[in-house]
């Protein structure tokens, strides 16, 4: 008796589906590990950018003797307080501390957070005074000058920054990463 065997080329369904899940899965995967690495990479740029804006806020107070208001027309109101990059309403007559930090060549170029856009709005997961301000913001208090980002990794909270004079920073910008200049 002869028996044959034929061979039949070819995947069947389920072999394709397999496959077809595995694929699925590694690019979940790939995305979630992929999103992670973006923010990380832009807390870790955040992080640079307030230590050379530290940098040059310290020299430019060793040049001037003080960084408070960054000399004349410089920064909100010309108090030296507020979001380093513009002057609010982009008509003057104050300077943005960044354009005095680049006028004074302590900078090069602007130092602006990877997400900074137009404008903060309000979250609607968070508290009705959390925003979403990606920018940097300089602060003097108790005769201490504080500069601040808002970090992807971390999440927002009232207590990340120590000093009392400055707790209104957490609630009502979100920042929740600070550097202490002096």
């Amino acid at each position: 008796m002869k028996l044959s065997r034929q061979y039949v080329l070819g995947f069947t369904i389920v072999e394709l589906l397999i496959v077809i899940v595995v694929i699925a899965i590694l690019a979940a995967i790939s995305v979630v590990a992929y999103n992670g690495v973006q923010n990380r990479a832009r807390d870790s740029s955040r992080q640079s950018d307030i230590s050379a804006l530290a940098k040059a806020f310290s020299l430019y107070k060793v040049d001037n003797g003080t960084a408070a208001g960054l000399g004349s027309g410089c920064g909100s109101n010309g108090d030296g307080n507020g979001w380093v990059h513009h002057d609010y309403d982009g008509n003057g007559p104050y300077r943005s501390m960044m354009q005095c930090l680049i006028d004074g060549g302590y900078v090069k170029q602007a130092l602006n957070d990877p997400k900074a856009s137009s404008g903060c709005t309000t979250l609607s997961a968070g508290p009705p005074s959390q925003s979403d301000c990606f920018y940097y913001m300089k602060y003097e208090c108790g005769g201490a000058t504080w500069l601040y980002a808002n970090l992807d990794s971390m999440p927002w909270s009232t207590t990340d920054t120590d000093s009392a004079c400055v707790t209104t920073l957490d609630s009502s910008y979100g920042m929740n990463y600070y550097l202490r200049i002096n």
